[in-house]
Parts: structure tokens; sequence; C-alpha cells
């Protein structure tokens, strides 16, 4: 992302209006400043978003900063930081320019305390010009037309056409569901062999001939055009793409090395692009594992398990048989998020698919960080009541534990 480097100062007394908070956050007295860092957050993307647009030619008809105005959001937490620096008997950014500089600068080494969970004091908002995980998270939960929003959801939508159309009952649908969802998380790369695959598996066309899968695939992917022997090189743990000469993938709490992926192109291959990666493969590779681990426990017949229940009401249930009897229902809903504050204030819980327990399921790497569960937690007290706040490791067995119990009796 291209920081502007002449853009106006924010009227920091102007009538901001509606931002267009998402549903689902649970806001109360002292969450402040995560609205504060959501309305920044927001802003920032926003900002990349316009640019983005620019350099590739369009015109943007709305309010941006091709007109010389920064956005809403950016405008209204601006407003709000400068009041608590005016409280705070600090002097407030003077420019859009020095808060940008902020955003760049860990909260815990701000002029002023901002009220923010230990673990979220140590990050910010911008990585020299990236947006930070952070960031990333904070933007989605506050406003709903950021760019990767909108790209997340239209792979969504994708996906429910590709699973109902070629489905002859809910069941079918559910399946076909669970089939694609992991397509997104097992395969960041697709030749094209893998999706004439698909083609054949779900052959439903659309109003214009094209198989409606096809779609699917060009919404959660980018086609590379290449002819012949290939070598893509890929992380061997996660198996995301990786660049030449990266060390790592990127991929939070992958230890994975790089590897060469060989294939013969026909035309060309897919990868998928940054808000697939982001939004399904990265955050579903803690769901895949816990199914995976469960899948070995559900062979010995103590347990059932169902992947995304409910078209994703949460991402695991498990029922523990006696016999041919179900004695307990759990769910679990798997999060692998940079912000246990942020993540804390945006969870909520569906009831249908009922459960009689519910757990929260981290990863190990966001697990280990100091402070993460604990800060979670406190934030989802007086938020949601009745969901442990576990590690993945910690709930396998958990259920291993459960399902020897209801075995013995």
């Amino acid at each position: 992302m291209t920081i502007p480097e002449n853009e106006t100062v924010a009227e920091l007394s102007s009538a901001d209006g509606d931002v267009g908070w998402a549903e689902g956050p649970s806001f109360r007295q002292g969450d402040g400043d995560y609205l504060t860092v959501m309305l920044l957050a927001a802003g920032l993307a926003r900002i990349r978003d316009d640019r983005r647009r620019m350099d590739a030619g369009e015109y943007l008809t709305r309010t941006s900063a091709e007109q010389g105005l920064l956005p809403v959001p950016w405008r209204s937490g601006m407003t709000r930081l400068w009041w608590r620096f005016h409280t705070a008997g600090h002097v407030p950014p003077r420019s859009d320019l020095a808060l940008f500089e902020l955003c760049r600068t860990p909260f815990s080494e701000w002029p002023i305390g901002l009220r923010l969970s230990v673990a979220d004091l140590e990050q910010s908002l911008l990585d020299d010009d990236e947006l930070t995980p952070l960031a990333e998270q904070a933007a989605r939960l506050s406003v709903r037309d950021v760019e990767a929003e909108l790209v997340e959801n239209h792979v969504f939508r994708e996906l429910m056409l590709v699973a109902e159309m070629n489905a002859k009952d809910e069941e079918d649908v559910q399946a076909h569901y669970c089939e694609l969802r992991r397509l997104l998380i097992d395969k960041p790369v697709l030749t094209e062999a893998q999706v004439r695959r698909l083609v054949s598996r779900f052959p439903k066309r659309g109003s214009n001939g094209q198989p409606i899968v096809q779609r699917f695939i060009q919404a959660a992917y980018t086609r590379r055009a290449v002819q012949g022997p290939v070598a893509i090189g890929v992380c061997d743990g996660c198996g995301n793409p990786m660049q030449r000469g990266v060390g790592d993938c990127g991929t939070a709490g992958c230890s994975g090395n790089r590897t060469s992926y060989n294939i013969e192109a026909v035309g060309g291959y897919y990868v998928q692009h940054r808000a697939t990666r982001r939004f399904f493969h990265d955050p579903g590779l803690v769901e895949a594992r816990v199914l995976d681990r469960l899948a070995d426990v559900q062979a010995e017949g103590t347990i059932s398990v169902e992947p995304w229940p409910g078209l994703d009401a949460y991402d695991i249930r498990v029922s523990f048989l006696s016999g041919s009897d179900v004695a307990e229902v759990w769910g679990a809903d798997a999060k692998d998020q940079s912000s246990p504050g942020l993540l804390g204030l945006g969870f909520t819980w569906r009831t249908d698919p009922p459960c009689d327990r519910r757990f929260l399921v981290l990863p190990e790497h966001r697990a280990d960080q100091p402070g993460y569960v604990a800060d979670l937690t406190t934030e989802l007290q007086g938020r949601v009541s009745g969901v442990s706040v576990v590690s993945e490791d910690a709930f396998v067995a958990r259920v291993i534990a459960k399902a020897r119990e209801v075995a013995e009796r």
C-alpha cells in the first residue's frame, strides 16, 4: 500500500454520520479505543483499495482519496483520537501524515495509554506501507464495504451456488459445501486437470452454458497461463505458494519449508488470490487439522463428526456415541486471528444446530502467545456465555477423554 503524500488534513470537527458497522460486534463501556482502532483500520483499508483501483485505471465515482478527501472511517477515527489526546493532555497528530506514522508504531508506544488488551498493545496498524493482520481483522469487523470483504462474500456465494445447484436435497447441499470448503483449505494451487475433475464432479451449468463450478474457481483463484512443465515453489507445511528467495511462507503459525510442486501445465494453472488465502485457506488450516485428528477417533466408532454443520453455523460438531444413542454433543468454532481483543469483540455463536457444550478452539501458536487466552477470555465475558477457550491440542484431548468415558458407561 502506498500512503498518499499530499492529502488534505481531515476536518476534526466534521460530522461523520453512519460508517456502516457490521452486525455482530457487542460493544460496551470501555470499548471506545477498539472502536477508534477499527475506524482507523477501515480508513487505511479504503485508502489502499482506492489506490489499487486508481492504479488499475478505474475512475472512482464516490468520494475518495482520488478527489482529495480521505474516507469517512479514517476521519471519524481521527476525530475520536483527537479527543483522546486532548483529554489526556497530549498534543494530537497535527496531520494525516503524522497519524500515518503513528499507525506504524506499536500501540504501547503511543503518547496516550489506549485501553486495549495486553497482546494487542504490542501491535500496530501498518507494517511499513502494508496493513498488519490486526488492521485487516479490525477493518473487516468495522465496515461492510471493504474490498476484501466483498471478495470474500463473492467466493462464498459462488461456493453456495455450486453446492445448491448440484444437489438433490439438503443433505447433498451440506456434503457439497463441506467438499468445496475443504478444497479451499487443501488446494491453494489447482491444475487444469483438477479443475476438469471438478467440472465432472459438479456438472450443473448456468444460463450462459458455463459450468457453475468454473465461476467458483474464477472467483477464488487467479489463472496463470503457461504451457509445459512448471515447477511451483510452495510451502510443504500449508501448501501456499512462496516467492523466490523468501525463507518462509508468511502463514501465521506455519514452520514449513519451500519445496517444488511440479506439474505438466496444459494451458495454465490456478493460484488462490489474496482474499481467498486470507479468509478461507489460512484460517481454515486449524479447522482441517482438528477435523483430520478427530477422523482417527471417529474410525473407532465412539464419536460422529460433522464438519461445518448447518452450512457453517460453526466449524465442528461432535456427537458422543453410546451404542446407537447420542450421549452428548459438543460444538467447536476454530479461530486463528491476530487480535484477541477484536476476536472477543466480534465473536458470536449460532445456536442451531444445538449442542451441549461450546468451545472456541485456538491454534497452538495463538494459545501459546503470552496473554492471548487471558485477554480473549476477558473480552468474551458478558458478551458470549458458556464458551470454553481451548487450544486445538487441548480440544482433541478432551474429545478423546470424553469418548472413552462414554464408551465405558
